[in-house]
């Protein structure tokens, strides 16, 4: 899990997060990427993403699914992934 909190003072918010699970040897599932309304359209859900990967990638995990609602598949397309061939809402990544 990966989050991002705006800090004022001495309070916390939680404005953004992505989840995932992995086999730890191969395959991973991100299952959700949530970015507060407030401070969505400004790079954070990409940003996430990218951290996200990252991370993975730095334990070897070559696939990467998740599954996307219509209304986002072009922003996990601009990210590197591959809508399923058969129509179903699962995306996939893999490294170049």
């Amino acid at each position: 899990m990966v989050s991002v909190w705006a800090v004022r003072g001495k309070q916390r918010r939680l404005i953004g997060f992505s989840r995932a699970t992995s086999d730890h040897a191969f395959n991973a599932t991100i299952w959700d990427v949530v970015v507060h309304p407030d401070y969505q359209g400004k790079g954070m859900g990409k940003a996430l993403m990218n951290y996200t990967i990252e991370k993975l990638r730095k334990e070897d995990i070559s696939n990467i699914t998740l599954f996307a609602d219509p209304h986002v598949v072009d922003f996990y397309r601009l990210l590197g992934f591959m809508p399923d061939p058969e129509g179903i809402k699962g995306m996939f990544w893999y490294p170049n």
